[in-house]
């Protein structure tokens, strides 16, 4: 199972997201079929998806409302994709900034 998969069902697990297609459009901000793509050729993470994805789960661990089981999945998520862009691609930190 690639962190991809894994990472959708940790979120839909948790009440995070409902569908795969909610998961790409909301998480990965890419077209609502890219997941069932992606897991259909056998891909993981790219580099751009990984950051979108870590951006994503950064700004709602701050949504008022989450359960403690939800805030958990977030923060297991972030630290999943951090250390895989360590493992895959070399990226040490991604900075988390305010616009």
């Amino acid at each position: 199972m690639t962190l991809l998969e894994q990472t959708y069902m940790d979120l839909r697990a948790a009440g995070l997201t409902d569908c795969a297609e909610a998961f790409s459009r909301d998480y990965l901000c890419k077209n609502k079929n890219w997941y069932a793509f992606q897991t259909h050729t056998g891909r993981d993470f790219s580099v751009a998806a990984a950051v979108q994805c870590l951006r994503s789960l950064r700004s709602r661990q701050t949504t008022p409302g989450l359960l403690q089981a939800q805030r958990k999945a977030l923060a297991a998520s972030e630290r999943a994709l951090l250390l895989h862009l360590n493992d895959a691609y070399m990226i040490a930190e991604i900075v988390h900034t305010v616009s």
